[in-house]
């Protein structure tokens, strides 16, 4: 295993190399120094020990010629955990948007990142509310981010922000996007809107189910062609509206559990759904049939990403991201996720997967 860190404004470097229990470190293509160790693991954790003290200096880790399931990029963006880890990919590119909290809930400062580790453009947020999730919407040049509980759009081109809804009432929001279509909750309705027309083109009054007494269960999204919503606002149902006549396709969830986030398959045949309490799974529901599928159950998960353009589906679990062909099912690659404490977000960009982490890592891994 070999890092190189480049410190972008004096153009240094610094690489470190593992061969067994031996670890070589090279400062500015220098002269190698050696270090033995008892044994592999001991030289292992030594190296990311001290790849993560440079990157928390401000070093970078690039590496555009990754092999699939390594790092081709590294960036510390800081520290303190607040539970939110959002990215918005920027289609067919391998740059994407996070944000980050600065200091005590100060404010809230919004990156776009290329592969390179560049800040294309960065963008400040008032303190006080915090960016749960956000999707970006390349024909309307907006960055649509649920913060909490609100939605509002930043543009990516003079940084205005513009309040989509009202701030809710209660703690229950969300947010998906297909295309220029949105859909959203405006309390007490999930609205879907059209970005392009400026208009909207459904809503739908739901009453969220307050699960176990303690959190509100409200997800929705959109299916890939924009013409069917799935939503969840109670524990044991599921429901698909086909938007152009506002029919609904009830399916009964395979177990009672909240439901914290969906998303169709590109072909829009299978709708996947990550629980959390009661159930901690990824499951898949054939919306043809409509039933769970049962070879599709891939356990206990924290996080997950599917790549349109790839079929590919991501789920990261116990410090690993294993990699799914969505046509074959199979497992196709399993990649160590570094610099990660216990859990972190997935997005795909065009040719990587994107990871944020609860230390507070950027990386891009290479899938090829």
């Amino acid at each position: 295993m070999e890092r190189t860190l480049t410190d972008k404004a004096s153009g240094k470097t610094w690489s470190i190399q593992q061969d067994g229990n031996r670890i070589f470190t090279t400062g500015n293509g220098g002269k190698p120094k050696e270090k033995t160790f008892e044994n592999p693991e001991q030289a292992a954790k030594h190296v990311q020990k001290e790849v993560w003290s440079r990157l928390k200096k401000g070093m970078v880790l690039l590496n555009p010629e990754a092999d699939a399931g390594q790092p081709v990029l590294h960036r510390y963006i800081g520290g303190g955990y607040t539970g939110s880890m959002p990215l918005a990919p920027v289609e067919d590119t391998n740059t994407f948007y996070c944000s980050y909290v600065v200091n005590q809930f100060e404010k809230e400062d919004v990156y776009l990142l290329d592969d390179q580790g560049e800040t294309r453009k960065s963008y400040e947020l008032p303190g006080g509310p915090m960016i749960f999730d956000m999707r970006f919407c390349p024909e309307l040049n907006v960055l649509l981010m649920n913060r909490d509980h609100q939605i509002i759009g930043l543009s990516a081109g003079n940084g205005e922000v513009r309040a989509y809804t009202a701030v809710s009432r209660h703690p229950v929001s969300a947010l998906a996007l297909s295309g220029a279509s949105a859909v959203w909750y405006d309390d007490p309705h999930l609205v879907v809107y059209d970005l392009r027309a400026d208009a909207v083109r459904y809503t739908r009054q739901v009453t969220p189910e307050l699960y176990g007494g303690h959190s509100p269960q409200l997800c929705a999204v959109l299916s890939p062609d924009g013409s069917r919503m799935a939503y969840c606002a109670q524990s044991d149902e599921i429901v698909i509206v086909d938007l152009a006549t506002g029919r609904e396709q009830p399916i009964s969830k395979a177990k009672q559990a909240m439901t914290a986030s969906m998303s169709f398959s590109p072909d829009g045949r299978y709708l996947f759904t990550q629980e959390e309490y009661g159930s901690w799974s990824l499951l898949a529901y054939d919306v043809a049939e409509p039933a769970k599928s049962e070879d599709w159950d891939l356990g206990e998960i924290k996080s997950y990403a599917i790549h349109t353009g790839k079929n590919l589906l991501a789920v990261y679990k116990y410090g690993k991201v294993r990699l799914y062909d969505l046509d074959t099912r199979e497992q196709t690659l399993v990649l160590d996720v570094e610099h990660v404490v216990k859990t972190c977000y997935l997005a795909f960009t065009k040719d990587c997967l994107a990871v944020y982490t609860d230390y507070g890592c950027v990386s891009l891994y290479a899938l090829e």
